[in-house]
């Protein structure tokens, strides 16, 4: 090599826990560039970072990136062996990046190995057994993890992930001694493990909650969901409940006593490992059987395309006029079914036998009536404020009251749609025009209003999408204009 050429070194290390720190590796790689007269110009690291694949690792990367530059920042890559250039289980992957590099014109030099740097048979030879050797290292090492994380989960200790809702971690020693760990509290020491137990009461009856609600004959997932998030009830990490969340929690086998760690991935010889019986269950087995019955009936209960038109031709029949939000309120299919299916609803509408011109009628009408309805409904309780003392004026593009102080009440009117377990009224979440407060009106078939209720914007977001003929709590409905009042009232005080 020319004296005082410039070299770079990459080094690796997959955990803190390893002997060959990057600070052993980089003191190595130092002494060879002073022994042979190179001049060390840049470094590039990969820390904690597996050598199994290059998709994780920034700093080899970033290496390749720049031997491939013009100019070339350097002319030699420096590196303690050849495992820490990768442990790859294709061999040639690592000969590929070794020769991607020369190939742009920098060697690569394994200060560690016996070998020396010419490109002769014999060096390419003893390098490629020594990725070989590499590759079943890491396999090897792969499996024994493996199988004492599958041991680990016989025993009943925790592997991976934290626990759901109803559980808490427990921490055991090798002497058996036990202790309660907070939610991200990590184990003192490498040597003890986790195991899950029963977590506060009131988690564990939330979760029984759950699971009896979907069983019983009308629960769903996404009613679940709805009704945790107008109750405002969290997960485990303080977030609101969703269907993704509550689907999880209902799969979730630790409910029904089991441990089950990893997931079978295509291409894997390895499935999933578990072990029955570990934990004490918070779920009775006739309710989880239930459960998991009805997930399975609705997971594979599809219906075909003639299915589908005729479930349409039927509301069609009592409801010419047919819409979208129609279709939503009796609950008979998602729209994205139809759309996977036909395309879109309106196509899925057309061969039903939707009569299109009578649609656009009948829409243009109920948009003219409820035009002069919003209106007259405006001026009203303009009206009504004023009578009682309360400054407010409209706005001149839009129902929005104006009131003293810049304050805003935006004036929203819902019709009602019919729906198998009644009326429901749909609560559009619309964010414009800004607004503070949101005075929702549930309008009957006519002109006059069912309910009021007055609500803050932050309450009116959590509000169900669908408002049934008994709404929630949240919505705090009101049926006379005095209230309307005394409820505007007491949140101007707050």
């Amino acid at each position: 090599m020319s004296t005082n050429a410039r070299a770079a070194a990459y080094v690796r290390m997959s955990s803190d826990h390893q002997e060959l720190s990057i600070g052993l590796q980089l003191s190595a790689i130092q002494d060879y560039a002073d022994a042979h007269g190179l001049e060390l110009v840049h470094t590039y690291e990969d820390a904690a970072k597996s050598g199994l694949q290059i998709t994780n690792r920034q700093g080899m990367k970033s290496l390749l990136r720049d031997v491939m530059d013009t100019p070339r920042p350097f002319d030699v890559v420096l590196i303690y062996d050849v495992s820490r250039w990768g442990r790859f289980q294709d061999i040639d992957a690592a000969a590929y990046y070794e020769y991607t590099c020369r190939m742009h014109g920098a060697r690569v030099v394994y200060v560690k190995e016996t070998f020396g740097t010419e490109h002769d048979p014999m060096t390419a030879l003893l390098k490629t057994v020594r990725r070989a050797m590499a590759a079943e290292y890491a396999r090897e090492l792969g499996v024994k993890c493996r199988d004492g994380q599958d041991r680990a989960i016989q025993l009943g200790f925790q592997m991976g992930h934290l626990p759901p809702v109803g559980f808490t971690r427990v921490a055991v020693d090798r002497a058996g001694s036990r202790r309660f760990l907070g939610r991200h509290q990590l184990k003192a020491s490498q040597s003890e493990r986790i195991s899950w137990v029963h977590g506060p009461q009131w988690e564990v009856d939330l979760a029984r909650r759950i699971f009896r609600d979907y069983a019983d004959a009308g629960g769903s997932i996404r009613g679940l969901a709805r009704r945790l998030q107008r109750e405002n009830v969290l997960t485990a990490d303080g977030r609101p409940f969703t269907e993704i969340s509550i689907g999880s929690m209902l799969r979730n086998e630790a409910y029904a006593g089991n441990f089950v760690w990893g997931r079978q991935l295509s291409g894997m010889k390895r499935p999933a490992s578990r072990a029955d019986g570990v934990i004490e269950p918070i779920i009775a087995r006739d309710l989880w059987d239930e459960v998991q019955r009805k997930l399975h009936r609705r997971q594979y209960r599809r219906r075909t395309r003639e299915q589908l038109i005729q479930a349409l031709r039927e509301q069609l029949a009592a409801n010419p006029t047919l819409s979208q939000v129609d279709l939503e309120a009796i609950g008979i299919a998602a729209k994205k079914t139809y759309s996977t299916e036909f395309g879109s609803l309106r196509a899925a509408l057309a061969l039903a036998g939707r009569d299109l011109s009578l649609v656009r009628d009948h829409h243009k009408k109920r948009i003219e009536v409820g035009r002069a309805v919003g209106d007259r409904v405006q001026r009203d309780v303009l009206a009504l404020l004023r009578r009682h003392g309360i400054e407010c004026s409209p706005h001149p593009r839009s129902r929005i009251l104006l009131l003293s102080g810049g304050l805003r009440v935006r004036l929203q009117l819902s019709w009602p749609h019919a729906a198998p377990e009644g009326r429901r009224w749909h609560v559009l979440k619309k964010t414009h025009p800004r607004a503070e407060l949101v005075l929702f009106a549930q309008m009957d078939d006519g002109p006059c209003a069912y309910s009021f209720s007055m609500l803050t914007m932050d309450d009116f977001r959590r509000l169900p999408p669908w408002m049934p003929e008994v709404p929630p709590p949240l919505f705090d409905a009101v049926h006379s204009g005095e209230d309307v009042v005394a409820r505007l009232r007491s949140l101007l005080t707050h």
